[in-house]
């Protein structure tokens, strides 16, 4: 036993002293390939230039819509806040949070991940959007048959149209499909909103 332990440690400081010195070794060499690259290279770009010159456009977006959810059995008003990021002309991803009431004092509450595509980087451009979350519930189902859990799963599949008005403010117009589950029941909707985009 005493002989395989002292042999293992040997085997451990031998090998650390042949990293050790390959490591000086690659070290010396890179040091010596760097300053060989930086005597031939005269100027550089900045980083800024490369992103500008290649077309990226990142920036912190905000969006707020206002519209209608209407379901076969009621209809509600929607206020909906989404905080990303526009990641290029073309590609907008963010957190959302969206209320929804309706007349009889139902509400809904939900928390997204909000997927908008758009297809030009024009003054008006057709646009994509899926929303994928969480969306809590007070309401009350009388038939119930119909009636889901408190807590439901939400997918918005959308499309419409963006018209910018400024570099950094824009107005949309979209609808879509959207489904309410708890993997046991769906409710199936339809949505259509208005939005300021900045």
């Amino acid at each position: 036993m005493r002989k395989t332990f002292v042999l293992a440690v040997s085997l451990c400081f031998g090998l650390a002293s042949f990293a050790e010195n390959n490591i000086e070794n690659s070290s010396t060499a890179a040091t010596t390939e760097i300053n060989q690259h930086e005597a031939n290279v005269t100027t550089l770009e900045p980083e800024g230039e490369n992103l500008e010159a290649s077309g990226v456009e990142r920036r912190f977006s905000a969006i707020t819509e206002v519209g209608s959810v209407i379901r076969t059995d009621k209809a509600y008003f929607s206020i909906y806040q989404v905080l990303g990021m526009r990641i290029n002309p073309y590609v907008f991803i963010g957190q959302g949070l969206g209320v929804q009431v309706s007349k009889n004092k139902n509400y809904q509450l939900q928390a997204t991940v909000d997927l908008r595509t758009y297809v030009l980087d024009k003054k008006v451009t057709p646009m994509f959007t899926v929303q994928a979350g969480l969306n809590k519930t007070n309401e009350y189902a009388s038939n119930e048959a119909r009636k889901l859990n408190d807590i439901q799963f939400l997918l918005n599949a959308g499309t419409g149209i963006l018209v910018k008005a400024k570099e950094n403010a824009s107005f949309t117009i979209n609808g879509g499909y959207s489904l309410y589950t708890d993997f046991n029941k769906n409710i199936h909707a339809g949505f259509v909103k208005v939005g300021y985009v900045f």
